[in-house]
Order: C-alpha cells, then structure tokens, then sequence
C-alpha cells in the first residue's frame, strides 16, 4: 500500500499561473493545491479523510478534508516551501491514522508575463 501527497500550481482557464500581490512590497502568493494520492482506487476508498497542519504562519494552519471524489485535496495561497503534515484517517476507525510528511517544492515556469496572470 502506498499513500503519499501531491501539490500542484492551480492555474486559471486560460491556462495561465494565478498569482496575487499581498501588500505594494509583499511577495508574490500563487494559488496551490494538495491531494492524496494513492496506488490503486482500491487503496483511496479506504481512506475516511485527511487532516492537513500547514506552516505556522498561515491563520489557518489545520485544513480537513473528506472528500473523496477530489482526492481529498485542499488550496490556499503561499508563496514558499515548506513542510506540510497530512494524517490520512481511514474507514475502518480502528486501522490507526498514518502521518505523511511532505515538502512542497512546487515548480513554477519561467518568470514572463505570458505565463502568470494576476488575480484578486
């Protein structure tokens, strides 16, 4: 059995990075998405749900979910790497929960303004 995390750049329709500017001299925050992801759908639909604990310096660091049909992904706005702790929660409660740590190292393309729009 294998269980492990995904990220991912969310990108607009039109295919472009989606990025936002907090404060006039603030870092670039680029819209990001994580899921688990699994060997076999088998494995998956063992799964009950997935608590994720973000870096510290999010205001909402714990982000939960059981939603199955997405990969029990969530987003949220960032703009470096850090570690981030899923601990997968399964259907048979008394299998006990597995922590997955998992260092965002997400992969932007090349700095040019035909690859990124800024958004909000």
């Amino acid at each position: 059995m294998a269980y492990f995390l995904r990220e991912s750049v969310i990108k607009t329709t039109s295919g472009k990075v989606k990025f936002r500017q907090l404060g006039s001299n603030g870092a670039n925050h680029y819209h990001l998405g994580v899921w688990l992801a699994t060997s076999t759908t088998e494995e998956r639909d063992t799964v009950r749900k997935v608590d994720y604990l973000l870096h510290p310096s999010f205001t909402r660091q714990q982000r939960s979910s059981a939603n199955r049909a997405n990969d029990f992904s969530i987003t949220f706005w960032a703009w470096g790497a850090f570690e981030i702790v899923g601990t997968v929660y399964f259907v048979d409660e008394s299998r006990p929960p597995l922590e997955i740590r998992h260092q965002l190292n997400v992969r932007l393309p090349q700095d040019t303004g035909d690859n990124y729009e800024r958004v909000g």
